[in-house]
């Protein structure tokens, strides 16, 4: 058997999770349960499990027994946190948890070291790990609508990464590492507080797409022109596209930005 979904879930408890064996998807589908049955974590070849607007409150610690799980969706819940131990989920590849209420991650988040996709929008996130550098194969984090403040520099260690989504939070500037992530291909950073920019865009070589829009920037690094950039979005909802066009733009605003920015390194010292 292959995959389980919630109309044979309270069924299939009442028989002590019998016939279980092999069954590698399990989908938690709208339904009036409060907690998790702990029988459903001795489903060892579960590789995909889906819990999707329950009424549950906590995902619980024995999460961590099952060992083959490669995807995780845990969406429109009304959990606050995630269990340390869901960084014994050694062979992890995707975490998506949308509109949840979680606040917080945990340290464990970075043991995860198969993970390539993070999708960790609409929750009410405020800090990330330090040891998120830890996740070595991540191309995909998506942080959008949260309350992140401030990333930690290591994120800027991660470096296949591919596409940073950070729209929609309260970010009042981006690390200078993020300057070093070299496979960068989107960078979408709109509706938060940034006044400025990072030093060093130039190094992003691989960068196509940047969306910055609904800020507090005055004006755009001239290290942009070294890009070969196929959309930017800047003043308000103004999309600027194709590379020619971003050239041109780029140029005419030079000289402003070169001096924008050279005060604002003396100001910095």
């Amino acid at each position: 058997m292959s995959g389980w979904y919630y109309h044979n879930l309270l069924d299939w408890i009442s028989t002590g999770c019998k016939n279980s064996h092999g069954v590698k998807k399990l989908e938690i589908r709208p339904n009036y349960l409060d907690t998790l049955p702990i029988q459903m974590f001795n489903l060892e070849a579960l590789e995909i499990l889906s819990i999707s607007s329950c009424d549950i409150t906590e995902i619980p610690k024995e999460i961590c027994k099952l060992q083959n799980l490669k995807k995780l969706y845990l969406i429109d819940l009304s959990i606050h946190k995630l269990p340390n131990e869901i960084g014994k989920l050694s062979n992890l590849e995707h975490l998506e948890i949308k509109n949840c209420e979680i606040t917080e991650l945990p340290e464990g988040l970075g043991n995860l070291t198969k993970l390539n996709t993070i999708i960790m929008n609409y929750n009410k996130i405020v800090t990330i790990p330090k040891n998120i550098n830890n996740l070595i194969n991540l191309t995909l984090l998506d942080l959008s609508f949260n309350c992140i403040k401030y990333l930690p520099n290591t994120v800027g260690l991660i470096k296949k990464l591919k596409i940073i989504n950070l729209k929609e939070n309260e970010l009042e500037y981006l690390p200078n590492t993020m300057c070093n992530l070299e496979n960068l291909e989107e960078l979408i950073c709109n509706h938060n507080v940034l006044r400025f920019l990072p030093d060093g865009l130039d190094n992003l070589t691989n960068l196509k797409v940047l969306q910055c829009h609904h800020n507090e920037i005055d004006l755009l690094p001239y290290d942009l022109t070294k890009l070969k950039l196929k959309e930017l979005t800047y003043d308000k909802d103004r999309i600027i596209s194709n590379t020619a066009n971003i050239m041109k733009f780029l140029i005419d605003n030079s000289d402003k930005c070169k001096d924008y920015y050279k005060k604002r390194r003396i100001g910095d010292m």
